[in-house]
């Protein structure tokens, strides 16, 4: 199966995926995941589809933090600077393990980029490295740093106006909340697939970037509690 016709099937999986209840989508799950792996069996490194099999274990209900680090390190085998597949370890060990490693730290520190929106989100990642060390000042540091490189984002702003009032600051967690509340490009409701269309995938990197690096599009919900912080 050449790529196109592999995408072309996600695609129209997905499709029915979205239209399933929720926690009845298995079958359909597997189906997709069935095709990507017997893809990269004859296309190893195709980091495109690699990346799309991590997304597919991202859908909700199904993460697995230990298999997403399993496909992202499949990744770094054959090119070990990937960006995205870095930031996307730095924001799995960030959500699932409280804490982002030595080494994907120093995977970050190791990036290189002349796309500003990709430093931003290096930045971002770097943040959360010292948040878990609890090293407020570099983790203040490298969020303004994130916002210095791209002021079009809504997660270092975000991140910003949750830390400022622990350190009462109010004014600025207003400041920088406003300023955030300006960059949501899609706002969708709490029922996740909600914003999927016709032409949803699944496995698309572009709409989980968006969502959880970026953070331009965001949940109904978690938009009122962004609102809260102007209070």
């Amino acid at each position: 199966m050449d790529k196109k016709l592999l995408i072309e099937k996600i695609k129209n999986l997905s499709k029915i995926y979205y239209k399933m209840p929720y926690g009845q989508e298995a079958y359909i799950f597997e189906k997709i995941k069935n095709l990507i792996n017997e893809y990269l069996k004859k296309n190893p490194a195709d980091t495109d589809v690699r990346l799309r099999l991590v997304m597919l274990e991202y859908a909700p209900g199904w993460e697995d933090p230990e298999l997403l680090s399993k496909y992202l390190n499949e990744i770094f085998k054959y090119d070990p600077d990937n960006i995205y597949a870095a930031l996307i370890l730095a924001y799995t060990q960030y959500l699932f393990l409280a804490e982002v490693t030595d080494a994907v730290f120093t995977k970050l520190n190791n990036l290189s980029s002349e796309n500003f929106e990709i430093l931003s989100m290096i930045e971002l990642a770097k943040a959360w490295y010292y948040k878990c060390k609890d090293n407020n000042d570099l983790y203040e540091k490298h969020l303004l740093s994130s916002i210095s490189y791209c002021n079009k984002h809504v997660s270092n702003y975000r991140a910003l106006a949750y830390y400022y009032p622990q350190k009462w600051k109010k004014n600025e967690a207003i400041q920088f909340t406003k300023k955030g509340l300006h960059n949501f490009q899609v706002v969708f409701n709490d029922d996740y697939y909600s914003i999927n269309t016709t032409d949803s995938d699944i496995t698309d990197v572009e709409k989980f970037i968006n969502e959880f690096l970026k953070g331009i599009h965001i949940t109904e919900p978690n938009l009122k509690s962004i609102y809260k912080l102007l209070e």
